[in-house]
């Protein structure tokens, strides 16, 4: 709030005195509030103090001493001038002269005058003071009133409505210029003469509604009347008619009409198309420029089912009412624009229907224009376009997905065209082989894959056809020269019209060196397996043989000894033989009936009187041969270890299977053992048994776990087991 300006119902006139004794001043002030209870001072002693209390609060009123610290009160007033002109500021002078209450004066003093002694001196300040402020703030009260009158007519004048105030005869009292240009003449030839609205008004109905309105018996009156009006010729007239009340007594009629002729015709003739649009397979909605908020006149069926809303609730309603709290405020702005400018736009934005539920909406909006080039309506067309939205969305993520993938890879990608040219390439492709991106860009495959030529990779790439996939081995060259081998896989599909080939590539140096490794060592175990089979069997053969001649020749006791170790070192042989010359991969996969097929290995066993039970009927993907060394070695071993009369059972896992038996089990503390070679605790048992068993399990990419079973003997779990479906 200003210095210049008084809060509304506020009666307190605030006193500014600067004075030099502190002692008097207060005296002074105390006196003045005694005089008048309206008076509220507050004092300071200096120009600078006055100034600044000046600019921080308001003042209704300035009282200043002549004689001043550094400065005087003269030099006080042209201060306060400069900021505050109007407002009162009374010099209370202790001494004067004429000269000094005429420099006073001309530098816009409101009250000079003269301190004398006694008390009658302080009325007479408050007094004055009282003066000063009331005229002060009459003078302001007639500014904004003249302010608000000459905004108020300027604003009745500008409007395109005629307006007008009637007097009780329905004449005019006063008119704005619209209303003068109605009558083609001039507002202060109008004054005076008789409406030709109110005449035909006070004939309608049954009763002399004008009248009505005079009497206060009725608030408002309007309506549209179609006539033909003397000097204007045929029109159609929207008008309202309320009463002007001045101090709580009717005063006369404000009258506030326009010309809706041409709107009227043009309603008409939408209606007359109606028919054609309301059928259409979109929202479809007309807008009239012409009245305030440009509102909805006309809107089809399309889009009042998709909005709820019914035809009366969207009559005179902007399109606004569809926005909501997630509305974006940008494409509301463009549409605002183009009205403005007259445009045709499009725009998508989140509305909202009568129940609350959100849609997307494709909004094209577009004006209508008649012979001469005018705006008259603007038509909208809408269609709910939520579910594409929801696709762009799940295609927006699954994109950002893939791309996400795409860079982050483990594995190096390339994208290839059909020429063998790179496309794209993520990370990884260029960390590993030490290029930034750029430098691989545009560059052909062959330039980075030592196995290939431009003549390999352009007829590997024309024999592909869309979505077929293909894996090969290449050698990648690293920036410095050295390679890598690297297992490729490729895959052809389409983008946007245009072949592409996705390489997926990723460094199988390790694999070579075990494979490497895995070769010397099966060279190493074929030589092992010729050594047993040539060096141990042929003088284990020449052992029996002469164990045979001996039979003939004596009847000893150690004759059977002797046979039973040539048969153990038999097995061992065989066992021997079975672990080096087997490889570490099974030779080929297929499905495997299990409860036949563990018939035939039982069968293969020396089992006695054991039982077998199965109950497992789900087949799994296997090699035929090494599953059998698998189970004929459970099966041996759970009769070696459980006795001529054990119960050995295959039952089913989540994800395996597993072989158990009633035997004697094993020993918690021997567990992590048992799977060692050489590992056994039956006497005739050669440890190798259980070490074939896992060698045939980690063959097939199988977890093997021992532990105890049901009746509480040994129990086998196989997990990670590949089944077959039914």
């Amino acid at each position: 709030m200003s210095s210049d300006t008084v809060p509304d119902g506020d009666d307190r006139i605030r006193v500014l005195y600067v004075g030099t004794d502190s002692d008097d001043i207060e005296t002074l002030s105390t006196a003045l509030e005694r005089e008048n209870d309206c008076l509220s001072v507050k004092t300071v002693r200096t120009v600078a103090e006055a100034v600044a209390r000046l600019a921080a609060e308001s003042v209704d009123c300035l009282v200043s001493e002549y004689d001043l610290p550094e400065g005087d009160g003269i030099e006080l007033l042209e201060t306060v001038r400069d900021g505050h002109p109007d407002l009162p500021v009374i010099l209370y002078a202790a001494r004067g002269s004429e000269e000094v209450a005429s420099e006073a004066i001309s530098a816009g003093v409101t009250e000079y005058l003269r301190r004398e002694p006694g008390a009658q001196q302080h009325a007479v300040l408050a007094d004055r003071i009282t003066d000063a402020v009331d005229h002060y703030r009459s003078q302001q009260a007639v500014s904004e009133r003249n302010r608000a009158l000459w905004s108020y007519e300027r604003m009745v004048n500008s409007m395109e409505e005629t307006a007008c105030i009637y007097d009780a005869e329905g004449r005019f009292e006063t008119v704005n210029e619209a209303l003068a240009e109605w009558y083609d003449t001039t507002r202060a030839e109008l004054k005076g003469q008789l409406s030709r609205l109110v005449p035909k008004i006070r004939t309608e109905g049954e009763t002399d509604r004008y009248q009505e309105l005079l009497d206060g018996t009725r608030e408002e009156l309007g309506g549209e009347i179609e006539a033909e009006f003397p000097g204007h010729g045929h029109a159609v007239l929207s008008y309202r008619l309320t009463p002007l009340l001045v101090d709580g007594s009717i005063d006369g009629i404000v009258g506030v009409a326009r010309d809706v002729t041409e709107r009227k015709e043009r309603e008409q003739e939408l209606l007359r198309n109606k028919r054609a649009i309301d059928e259409a397979p979109v929202g479809v909605t007309i807008t009239d420029p012409d009245q305030p908020d440009n509102p909805l006149i006309y809107a089809n069926d399309h889009y009042r089912d998709l909005t709820g809303y019914s035809l009366s609730e969207l009559l005179g309603k902007n399109c606004r009412i569809l926005q909501g709290e997630n509305t974006d405020p940008a494409p509301v702005t463009r549409m605002r624009d183009a009205i403005d400018a007259e445009e045709r736009v499009t725009v998508e934005l989140r509305n909202y229907r009568k129940d609350g539920t959100e849609f997307w909406n494709r909004v094209h909006i577009a004006p209508v224009r008649d012979d001469d080039g005018a705006v008259v309506n603007y038509v909208g067309f809408q269609q709910d376009i939520t579910e594409r939205k929801r696709r762009e969305r799940r295609l927006e993520e699954t994109s950002s997905r893939l791309e996400a993938l795409f860079e982050n890879s483990p594995d190096m990608i390339d994208v290839l065209d059909a020429d063998g040219t790179i496309c794209d390439v993520n990370q990884r492709f260029c960390a590993e082989l030490g290029y930034d991106e750029r430098e691989v860009l545009g560059r052909s495959i062959w330039e980075f894959d030592l196995m290939f030529d431009a003549e390999d990779v352009q007829t590997q790439l024309s024999g592909f056809n869309v979505d077929e996939r293909r894996k090969f081995e290449g050698l990648y060259e690293r920036r410095d020269g050295s390679t890598m081998p690297v297992e490729v896989h490729l895959l052809r599909f389409n983008l946007e019209g245009e072949d592409r080939f996705l390489a997926i590539s990723r460094d199988i140096t390790e694999r070579k060196e075990r494979e490497q490794e895995l070769e010397q060592q099966n060279e190493q175990l074929e030589q092992f397996a010729s050594v047993v089979s040539h060096d141990l069997r042929n003088p284990l053969t020449v052992a029996r043989g002469r164990l045979k001649l001996l039979r003939e020749e004596s009847d000893s006791e150690h004759i059977d000894a002797i046979d039973g170790a040539h048969q153990r070192m038999d097995t061992l042989i065989d066992d021997l033989l079975t672990l080096a010359r087997d490889g570490a991969s099974p030779a080929s996969l297929v499905a495997v009936d299990l409860e036949p097929f563990l018939a035939s290995c039982w069968q293969n066993v020396d089992t006695k009187s054991a039982t077998l039970q199965t109950d497992i009927d789900r087949p799994i993907r296997a090699d035929e041969s090494r599953l059998r060394q698998l189970f004929e070695n459970l099966i041996r071993n759970a009769v070696e270890h459980g006795g001529d009369s054990v119960t050995v059972t295959v039952g089913e896992l989540a994800d395996g299977f597993y072989v158990a038996d009633d035997g004697p089990g094993i020993p918690v503390t021997d567990r992590g053992d048992v799977f060692d070679a050489g590992y056994s605790t039956a006497v005739e048992g050669t440890g190798f048994g259980l070490s074939i068993v896992k060698q045939v399990a980690d063959a097939h990419g199988w977890t093997v776990r021992v532990g105890s079973g049901a009746d509480g003997g040994a129990q086998f779990e196989f997990t990670d087991v590949d089944t077959v479906s039914e």
